[in-house]
């Protein structure tokens, strides 16, 4: 089962908005390399499906501006349930979704376009993976 803590200031802290054309919740932090370390490349890849963000091998010395929908990847990479190098999957998004709507007012990374985007990626993955045998047509 996957922890949660309180985000309502996390989400306070990221005072610049933004969103056009995506409606998901988007808020944007400064992060450092260190932080942005355990970004596999399917995250990578997903992040810039949902968001259109580019997350580049080498990460600048000084960090990158990213949405919290990158922080969020990227913390659970470092210290929570994606610690162990699994790929994101439908389950992880919607229960990331879920705890915010339950427990943050202030916010969701995870919610309107970007949830989704990132759950068309993500079953489009998986289908990919099972191969046309197993669709029903």
């Amino acid at each position: 089962m996957m922890g949660s803590f309180g985000l309502s200031p996390l989400i306070r802290a990221a005072a610049v908005q933004v969103g056009a054309p995506v409606t998901g919740d988007v808020r944007w932090f400064d992060a450092s390399p260190a932080e942005l370390r355990g970004l596999t490349e399917t995250d990578k890849e997903l992040i810039y499906v949902a968001t259109s963000e580019r997350i580049p091998d080498d990460i600048p010395e000084e960090g990158l501006r990213v949405s919290f929908y990158v922080l969020q990847i990227a913390m659970d990479r470092l210290a929570g349930p994606l610690k162990n190098g699994e790929d994101i999957s439908v389950e992880y998004a919607e229960h990331i979704h879920t705890m915010y709507e339950e427990g943050c007012p202030d916010g969701n990374p995870f919610s309107g376009d970007l949830l989704d985007m990132t759950l068309a990626f993500l079953v489009g993955r998986e289908l990919g993976r099972l191969g046309p045998d197993h669709m029903n047509v």
